[in-house]
């Protein structure tokens, strides 16, 4: 289990991270989506054992991260800016990091250049932008860590090698009871993997939770009233949002389907129809409820 514990973060009078809590089980994935300069970068340093925490701590099961080598063993950060050694090839950089970590397996390594359309003995440095994020979850994969720290890893990559990760991510969760956390803007990879997520902004998780939860939440209706309504009497729904095309009514409602189902029967609608919203529409309504739109 991985488990931040009421972590602060400041750098100067900057707060980049604000009492922030999150526990993480074997065989899970989490996706973290953020606004920009949330402090996605910063919590994934601090849980990596990269940066230290003002107030709180990350532990692995019961072993402090930072400053705990035995804990950084098990743990892999794959940054949104891949990082080698100058001139050094893949099989170059799976030498070296044998040498740190006792689970480093070449094998793997062998096996996922191959998946992955990979050279093992060019110069990364040679490597277009995506090649080099291919190398870069290569490598990190062949440590069978127990924690994988993702930073924008779908960045560069095309759809087939996304889908290709997204394959191994899975496998590796399924077998080996891998915890990964995925922290980046695109809704729809978090959508298609993760077990559940959370929404992080000005450095603090404001909303959390199972993703078909959070997804069940949160509704769109569109629904056509016997009877012509005021926007006074639709305001006592507590429409997140609200639209209004001739008799037409959408609302996006927060709040359980049966019950809302139940309230909305009052104004016994000729037409009525609940339509899904996806991750990205959920996020942005959470980031507008917070005036982010507005800054």
């Amino acid at each position: 289990m991985l488990i931040v514990n009421q972590i602060d973060k400041s750098f100067g009078k900057k707060r980049a991270i604000a009492d922030l809590s999150l526990r993480l089980e074997e065989g899970h994935i989490f996706g973290m989506l953020g606004t920009n300069g949330a402090g996605k970068s910063t919590l994934l340093r601090v849980m990596t054992g990269i940066l230290k925490p003002d107030r709180g701590s990350v532990l692995l099961d019961t072993m402090p991260v930072y400053e705990n080598p035995l804990a950084k063993q098990e743990i892999c950060y794959l940054s949104d800016e891949p990082t080698f050694l100058p001139n050094a090839s893949i099989a170059e950089m799976g030498r070296m990091q044998a040498a740190y970590y006792p689970s480093f397996d070449s094998q793997k390594l062998k096996e996922l250049c191959q998946r992955f359309a990979l050279p093992m003995n060019e110069r990364i440095t040679s490597f277009s932008k995506g090649t080099q994020k291919r190398a870069q979850i290569c490598l990190g994969l062949s440590l069978n860590p127990r924690v994988l720290l993702c930073d924008e890893t779908f960045d560069g990559l095309d759809p087939v090698m996304r889908d290709n990760f997204k394959r191994v991510l899975s496998q590796e969760t399924i077998d080996r009871g891998l915890i990964t956390v995925l922290a980046g803007h695109n809704q729809q990879e978090m959508e298609d993997i993760c077990d559940s997520v959370g929404f992080l902004h000005e450095g603090k998780l404001v909303c959390s939770g199972d993703l078909d939860s959070l997804l069940s939440d949160v509704h769109r209706v569109q629904l056509i009233p016997a009877e012509n309504v005021t926007d006074e009497q639709l305001a006592a729904f507590r429409p997140l949002r609200l639209q209004r095309q001739g008799r037409l009514c959408m609302m996006t409602l927060r709040g359980d389907r049966a019950q809302l189902e139940m309230e909305l029967n009052e104004l016994k609608p000729m037409f009525m129809e609940f339509l899904p919203l996806s991750l990205e529409e959920v996020f942005i309504l959470e980031m507008e409820d917070r005036g982010y739109a507005q800054q």
